[in-house]
């Protein structure tokens, strides 16, 4: 183990890409690298170190391609399982920077067992310490399944994840960025949202920048979103801070929920449960492409036990309803908001049967009329069906205060090893 200062290793990084990419991530510049000569060429391969990233201890390696192609071996693996190791001994996140053509294949069986004990390691760590992998460029092999394991995966443009050269790569990542610059400050900026570990509080903001109250988004602390995985138009997650705190953030955008939609929401839902991050659900949408995806969903919210938010903001139909705010430990409604078993239309042509025997013009009338009425929010909350219609103006207010009583939430999971759902 070497303690490096800040002027031996800004020599290195001009001589050392990976030392350069670790310089760059830490605070000041400044790491403790480990293991720098354990194996022959290890150095060469991968830098490991530890250091602080906006005050929190974080654990963290690099690949790098200039050097031997960043080849994954045994001895890599080995240094990678050390700061595995470190890492859930002292509570702190993993954060890992690929760049590799791929694996020393000579090595052969040696190799797969060492790759093999490496992935149960990082399997293990799931939902005990955040795990980031940053793609730089390619990640070809086994090596790149480490890196899909990670909780969140930043790329650069220009990445390749796949397990063979000439198989489809993988478009796993959660944030994508133009360079490397642009990726690593990315990751910068995730871990400022995350906490240490399962058992750590997530990091607060001192100061506190208020939104103008125009829609659901303007609820939260000013220019704190943190878009993960977009590109979808029918859903969209972030992590935000609310009064300086972190919580998470789905909202439906009035569509239907296709599979990438349930993939993205239940992944993230998952990882703000694991680590006690409040999840707070704009409700929007008509309903789900398949019954599958509406299991997920439904599992996802069911299984959460930290704080769970809803607010519907345009239509709850039917199993969005049910999964988001039939399991919300506080469910509010904006004004104009719309609850019902099926889409709002069918429900009127449905409860108000004969009364449509009139002609056309006057039909879509008394269905809109039923719809604002049988069917609004305001209706669902006389009956305790959500707690209360909330004005935009006032939702942050609502939102604050309902996260400081549910602040000590306590909910003992049913004992099992985990849901078969």
């Amino acid at each position: 183990m070497s303690i490096e200062n800040n002027n031996e290793i800004k020599a290195r990084s001009a001589e050392n890409k990976a030392v350069a990419t670790l310089a760059q991530f830490f605070d000041g510049g400044v790491f403790t690298e480990v293991n720098a000569g354990f194996g022959d060429q290890s150095l060469a391969e991968a830098v490991c170190g530890y250091g602080y990233v906006d005050g929190m201890a974080v654990c963290a390696f690099c690949q790098d391609v200039t050097e031997a192609d960043g080849a994954m071996s045994v001895a890599q693996a080995k240094k990678l399982t050390y700061i595995y190791e470190l890492a859930l001994k002292i509570g702190a996140p993993v954060v890992g920077f690929y760049n590799s053509k791929g694996a020393r294949l000579a090595q052969g069986n040696m190799l797969l067992d060492a790759l093999g004990k490496l992935l149960s390691l990082s399997s293990k760590l799931s939902g005990v310490v955040p795990q980031i992998s940053v793609v730089l460029g390619n990640c070809v092999g086994t090596t790149a399944l480490l890196a899909a394991n990670a909780d969140f995966v930043i790329r650069t443009e220009d990445a390749v994840i796949a397990l063979e050269p000439t198989a489809k790569p993988c478009c796993c990542g959660a944030i994508c960025e133009k360079d490397e610059a642009a990726a690593i400050e990315a990751a910068k900026a995730l871990v400022t949202y995350l906490p240490s570990n399962n058992l750590a509080l997530t990091p607060s903001a001192l100061e506190v920048e208020v939104n103008e109250a125009t829609d659901f988004m303007s609820a939260f602390d000013a220019n704190t979103t943190l878009e993960l995985w977009s590109g979808s138009e029918a859903s969209s997650v972030y992590f935000a801070r609310l009064e300086g705190n972190v919580v998470g953030v789905v909202k439906t955008e009035g569509k239907t929920l296709e599979k990438d939609d349930v993939k993205k929401i239940t992944k993230f839902v998952k990882f703000c449960d694991a680590f006690s991050i409040p999840v707070v659900t704009a409700v929007d949408a008509s309903g789900f492409k398949c019954v599958g995806g509406a299991k997920k969903v439904l599992s996802a919210y069911s299984e959460a036990t930290a704080p769970k938010i809803a607010v519907i903001t345009g239509k709850a139909v039917g199993a969005v309803y049910l999964a988001t705010v039939g399991n919300a430990d506080a469910s509010f409604a904006l004004e104009g908001a719309v609850i019902s078993p099926v889409k709002p239309e069918a429900a009127a042509y449905i409860m108000l049967g004969d009364k449509l025997s009139i002609p056309v013009a006057e039909q879509d009338k008394l269905i809109e009329e039923f719809i604002g009425t049988e069917l609004s929010a305001k209706n669902a909350a006389q009956y305790g069906f959500i707690n209360d219609c909330v004005a935009t103006a006032d939702l942050r207010a609502r939102l604050t205060s309902a996260l400081d009583i549910l602040s000590s939430k306590r909910e003992t999971a049913l004992p099992k090893k985990h849901t078969t759902l």
